[in-house]
């Protein structure tokens, strides 16, 4: 037995076996380093750990069975004692394994300084207060499917997962729209982190082939573009949904460790139907994209949905945020009969219900519902629905959007204008959010401001009509008539309308001063009136737009508390006409109910004022 062993010691089998260990261990390593990066499927590491031990016993019978001679390799049975090189051979191996193990022991200690430690209760209050860290955004998973169709499942993907993140207490998740806007570019991560001024970017890809899906998803630190977090999964495509929980999960773990964050119950509604769910993924889409075919499409690939899963509650909120908005991309020749309205109106009303009897935690169902409401003037429920809404969900720009728009609208400019702000700091590129913040600062009279926003939500997306609009009733309320001119026409060339007033359009433009734009608002079914009345700050032209009196008419919703009113300085809200609009709409009802704007006060028992932002203290 002695012998045996001497002869394994002169044959360098243990030097070979320790070596081989060595070098096969930092194989393992760079392998498990560079297979998300390439996109590796998630066996690769069991793959090569079996072909190492497979190559293991092999190894040694070599060590055995040959030596290394300067003829090159032989038989050591074929070479003499005397003519041996082993000790040279075996002080080589040595040079080996002590370089290897130097390497082992430099990669352990390179692994403990740079993975993320649990930080401690003091440190973790000292990033709470300074708000620090607890950040991160979503990029859109890049296609790498062969025939680069499944960006619509992709960009689902990511949605879905940052669905899941925002719900985490604490954690701040930056905005779809700004995130998504880096889509296909090839810029460094840090760089992205910085500008969405975020300390975490989750990126990842999606690659479909029939019924398998490889996802790979890695998440990095923004300041110094460590990976914290990488994992490959290579999977039949129904096992989809536990994919997704299982990346938001280990976001969230890791966050959860470097940030001390309590992550709690992060998961969200699901449906088991893959065919309803990529129903699902196009409406989204294409509700994303807005536009009147766009929005009827998606309302039948939602009813589809639904037809399979009757209990899918995201499905039914998004069914109700397209009733919602189809009214506004149907216009000129082509808008909607006031039927057809009431019935969208009803339809997102009944639809958001739905939702929310499902899901009593849906934000965004609240959201649509009280916006919803609010359009047909149920103030009250639609203004409760809306408090819900941002409580649920108070880091949800989308959320923190609709509900500053309706709160401007009634009044609550201060209520309105902190959510919009939070809107567009969580999602600055939202060019919809931008043009609500330009809103609520008109009504506050800060003009300058507003009109700032506008052309940023122009810059933004220069096809989203309503800043063109907006900048063009600002412009009027200046009373800057060839300025307003030019912006009318933009606002016709980017889709926009001006009701039954197309045949003054021309003769309008071109009009030389405002006595000759005078018979044109004479002439005028509403939108040119209004437009001159803000140009001329003429009140008796300006409420000449909706009917006053004992109708019952109910004024538009755009006729409450215009943001660009401020230019019949504080007479329009002594006005008994605008204060019939007031009390017709029931907004004195809801003030009694919810509080007076800081604007406005009861007067006796029946009676009311309002000021002028620039006239109160």
């Amino acid at each position: 037995m002695n012998s045996f062993l001497s002869e394994l010691r002169r044959r360098n089998v243990f030097r070979v076996a320790a070596a081989y260990l060595v070098v096969s261990w930092v194989l393992i390593q760079v392998v498990s380093l560079i297979a998300a990066p390439l996109g590796l499927p998630d066996w690769t590491d069991t793959f090569f750990i079996v072909l190492l031990a497979v190559g293991f016993p092999i190894a040694l019978l070599l060590a055995w069975a040959f030596e290394m001679t300067p003829e090159g390799m032989k038989l050591t049975i074929a070479v003499p004692e005397d003519d041996s090189i082993a000790s040279q051979t075996a002080r080589k191996l040595d040079y080996a394994i002590v370089a290897g193990l130097v390497v082992l022991v430099g990669v352990i200690i390179w692994q403990q300084m740079a993975s993320p430690q649990a930080a401690t209760g003091p440190e973790l209050a000292a990033r709470a207060e300074a708000g620090e860290g607890s950040s991160v955004a979503v990029l859109p998973f890049a296609d790498m499917s062969q025939s680069g169709d499944q960006a619509f499942f992709a960009d689902g993907i990511s949605e879905e997962i940052l669905n899941v993140l925002v719900r985490i207490p604490d954690l701040q998740v930056a905005g779809r729209t700004s995130s998504f806007a880096y889509r296909g570019q090839d810029q460094d991560l840090r760089e992205i982190g910085s500008a969405l001024n975020v300390s975490h970017v989750l990126e990842g890809s999606v690659r479909r082939s029939g019924t398998r899906i490889r996802i790979t998803a890695q998440l990095i630190r923004s300041e110094d573009g460590f990976h914290l977090w990488s994992e490959t999964y290579d999977r039949e495509l129904t096992d989809i949904f536990d994919i997704q929980d299982e990346i938001a999960g280990a976001v969230a773990d890791e966050l959860a460790t470097s940030l001390g964050l309590d992550t709690g119950a992060i998961s969200v509604a699901r449906t088991s139907d893959l065919a309803a769910y990529e129903s699902f993924l196009h409406a989204r889409q294409l509700f994303r994209e807005r536009g009147q075919a766009n929005l009827e499409l998606a309302a039948a690939m939602l009813t589809e949905t639904l037809a399979r899963d009757p209990e899918y509650g995201p499905g039914w909120t998004l069914l109700s945020g397209v009733y919602g908005v189809m009214p506004f991309y149907r216009h000129g020749n082509n808008a909607p009969a006031p039927e057809l309205r009431v019935r969208w109106n009803a339809l997102a009303v009944e639809t958001a219900r739905r939702a929310i009897a499902i899901n009593p935690a849906d934000a965004q169902a609240h959201a649509f519902l009280g916006s919803a409401l609010a359009e047909n003037w149920n103030w009250i429920e639609g203004l409760d629905m809306l408090d819900r809404a941002v409580a649920l969900a108070p880091n949800d720009p989308d959320v923190l959007d609709t509900a500053a728009q309706i709160l401007g609208k009634v009044g609550y400019a201060a209520e309105a204008l902190a959510l919009s702000e939070h809107a567009v700091a969580l999602d600055p590129q939202g060019a919809i959010f931008r043009n609500t913040l330009g809103n609520v600062l008109a009504i506050q009279g800060r003009f300058e401001e507003a009109d700032a926003q506008f052309r940023a939500s122009i810059d933004i997306d220069p096809d989203l009509r309503f800043p063109y609009a907006n900048l063009m009733w600002n412009l009027a309320r200046a009373g800057d008539m060839a300025e307003t001119q030019s912006a009318l026409t933009t606002l016709l060339n980017h889709g926009g309308t001006v009701g039954r007033d197309e045949n003054l359009i021309e003769r309008f433009t071109s009009a030389q001063s405002l006595s000759d734009m005078q018979p044109l608002a004479v002439e005028s079914r509403g939108y040119i009136r209004t437009v001159y009345a803000l140009l001329a700050s003429d009140t008796d032209y300006y409420f000449s737009r909706t009917p006053v009196g004992d109708t019952g008419e109910r004024p538009s919703n755009w006729a409450t508390f215009n943001p660009f009113w401020q230019t019949f300085s504080g007479e329009i809200f002594a006005d008994p006409r605008w204060k019939s609009w007031v009390r017709r709409g029931g907004l004195v009802d809801l003030w009694r109910a919810r509080g007076f704007p800081p604007q406005c006060r009861p007067v006796g028992a029946d009676d009311f004022e309002c000021l002028p932002p620039r006239d109160m203290d």
